[in-house]
């Protein structure tokens, strides 16, 4: 597969299609979805994200030692000493893990632990939520851990961090989830197939709601 036919499927979230040919090159698509996984302004940046994780569920199924190999060459990227750009390899190993989770848990705690990396803290908070929305029992979060993440400067992580105090059930973070009830930035998420422009202050409501069972 070339890499405009890639990006074509992506963009029309063709994902059966791009699993059938990882089934035949896996190591060819793997390598095509982390090319085009770059530019996180551009929706193909994320459908390439979400792909990987679909795809890597699939074949985890009969060949979990092709994933566990993609896994390490993902994690691989993220340390210094590889010299490479991680673009999105937190987020790609957040997807991974979110489809295989039994098969890849020992990898959770692995991506949460470069959470204090600047370049990929928000692509780590982002993984974190995304395996805890459906096995938050993988990473030990906790409100102190999450905390300081809810007052950084970037509403982006300041988001990601209200998203997973609300996955994690953390609720000794109300008071701080309450006084972000006014913050007026807005982000913009890639959340259900597409970007979702959304304030802070709503997130944070949201989630306030969730945990205290108090309407906002």
């Amino acid at each position: 597969m070339l890499k405009k036919d890639l990006v074509s499927l992506l963009k029309q979230q063709r994902y059966a299609e791009i699993a059938q040919a990882a089934g035949e090159n896996a190591r060819g698509i793997f390598r095509l979805l982390i090319s085009v996984a770059y530019d996180k302004s551009d929706i193909v940046c994320w459908r390439a994200i979400e792909a990987t994780g679909i795809v890597a569920g699939g074949i985890a199924k009969a060949a979990p030692e092709v994933i566990r190999n993609l896994a390490q060459r993902l994690l691989w990227m993220m340390r210094d000493e590889s010299g490479n750009n991680p673009w999105s390899a937190p987020e790609m190993l957040g997807e991974i893990v979110r489809n295989s989770p039994d098969a890849f848990a020992d990898i959770a705690p692995v991506i949460a632990s470069f959470h204090d990396e600047l370049m990929l803290r928000g692509g780590v908070l982002r993984a974190i939520f995304r395996i805890g929305e459906v096995r938050p029992d993988l990473i030990d979060i906790s409100g102190e851990f999450i905390t300081p993440y809810l007052r950084d400067e970037d509403p982006v992580v300041r988001a990601y961090s209200l998203l997973i105090a609300g996955a994690y059930k953390l609720g000794g973070t109300l008071p701080v989830i309450s006084a972000l009830k006014g913050d007026g930035d807005t982000v913009t998420l890639y959340i259900d197939g597409d970007f979702s422009s959304m304030n802070v202050g709503r997130i944070a409501g949201e989630v306030f709601e969730g945990l205290s069972g108090k309407e906002c």
